[in-house]
């Protein structure tokens, strides 16, 4: 990886995980609502977070170590090296997208931190834009770049959710 997709992680780190509490900040002092009791708000909203944390490092490092490139790419906008190979290895054995998962998590626990009942706007965002970029951006791109492997791994492993057995 190049210097550009080091500085790339950074900017996308800092987006969703300085940006997205600021904006619930704001959103709390706008419409204060709690919803949650106070001590299983912050007991809930602390593991949320750093599991969902600890997911995005986990699929960030495996995407970069396997698949030898990263996440940032948007369709024709190229913002980091494209992986070379299909990760199915690590959090992508158990569903296709653990990045967007740990980003939803962590805002999930954030607003559970906050017990602000209307912040939790800002992660249902997030399902909205990870659904759109996972089904119609990086789904089309695998399949056309390792049709027969991206077939096998998507019949067998979840979109978001990771199956519990």
């Amino acid at each position: 990886m190049h210097t550009r997709d080091y500085l790339f992680l950074a900017l996308g780190g800092a987006v969703f995980f300085v940006g997205s509490p600021v904006l619930m900040l704001i959103i709390d002092a706008l419409w204060p609502q709690s919803f949650l009791p106070t001590v299983l708000a912050q007991v809930v909203g602390i593991l949320c977070a750093l599991l969902g944390l600890v997911l995005c490092v986990w699929a960030n490092v495996e995407l970069m170590r396997r698949g030898r490139g990263g996440a940032a790419v948007l369709g024709p906008i190229k913002l980091m090296k494209e992986t070379e190979h299909l990760v199915i290895s690590g959090p992508y054995a158990m569903c296709r997208n653990p990045m967007h998962l740990g980003i939803m998590l962590y805002q999930l626990g954030l607003c559970c931190m906050m017990n602000s009942l209307w912040t939790l706007i800002v992660p249902l965002g997030m399902l909205a834009f990870a659904y759109g970029l996972a089904r119609f951006v990086d789904e089309p791109r695998l399949q056309r770049d390792f049709p027969q492997e991206y077939a096998q791994w998507a019949q067998r492993t979840p979109r978001f959710l990771p199956r519990i057995k």
